[in-house]
């Protein structure tokens, strides 16, 4: 490594503080990477952000920097880490919150993928959908969160009043995916997530069914499952059938 290299080398860690040096004009550069750092936080947790207020956004991500420092050449991965950094420290609501914002950013960074129409699965020969196995779009994700979290975020978006049960626990699991160019999410009964998580597990749409069918006491899972499919494609969710 040449002298230019090494000191190259010991002014990046002296930015990122990991060592010190007496260096004029050093807590600068250091100021102004933390602050830039912050605002590529800020915009990928905007509501976090909001729910939190300024001055405690700021410290919590400066405390964060300082336990992840930035490995990634783009800035857009900065706050990978951001959920578990919460959840570990002890705020497990603000860790939902920070993953239920990082979800939708993937959702909308995702590839694009064309909706299969409903013309295109009627077109379907009955003797096909036993084995049949739908693809879903890229977008697409399902997250269990114990706190109301996309709730909250609504309110914080509309500047409303914010939900008095914040901090009460109630598992439910979510649907986040993205159309065109904006993303959508909508909580899923515990037998729609499940009927989901062995879809894009890629099982056949027949064996979804006979478990829905042991799964539901009323026994109408056929017409459950049909009322599903069409809100699947209601909302562009499936993009492809093998």
């Amino acid at each position: 490594m040449t002298r230019l290299a090494r000191l190259q080398h010991r002014l990046q860690q002296a930015i990122l503080g990991g060592i010190e040096m007496d260096w004029p004009g050093l807590e600068i550069y250091r100021d102004a990477y933390r602050l830039r750092l912050t605002e590529a936080l800020e915009a990928e947790y905007p509501m976090l952000a909001r729910w939190l207020g300024q001055e405690r956004f700021s410290r919590m991500a400066f405390d964060y920097m300082r336990a992840y420092p930035s490995r990634h050449r783009s800035i857009r991965w900065v706050g990978n880490h951001l959920p578990e950094f919460l959840h570990h420290r002890g705020e497990p609501a603000h860790g939902e919150m920070a993953a239920f914002e990082w979800a939708l950013g993937l959702a909308f960074d995702s590839a694009d993928a064309m909706p299969l129409s409903s013309e295109a699965l009627a077109a379907v020969p009955p003797e096909r959908w036993p084995d049949l196995r739908l693809r879903f779009h890229p977008s697409l994700s399902l997250r269990r969160f114990h706190y109301p979290v996309p709730e909250l975020w609504r309110a914080l978006q509309a500047e409303t009043r914010l939900p008095d049960c914040i901090y009460q626990r109630e598992s439910r699991s979510w649907l986040i995916w993205r159309r065109e160019l904006r993303c959508y999410f909508r909580s899923l009964s515990p037998a729609e997530a499940r009927v989901l998580e062995r879809l894009l597990d890629e099982e056949t749409f027949s064996a979804a069914c006979a478990w829905l069918a042991g799964f539901e006491s009323s026994g109408d899972a056929a017409r459950q499952m049909a009322q599903w499919l069409q809100r699947w494609l209601e909302d562009g969710l499936v993009v492809w059938i093998a």
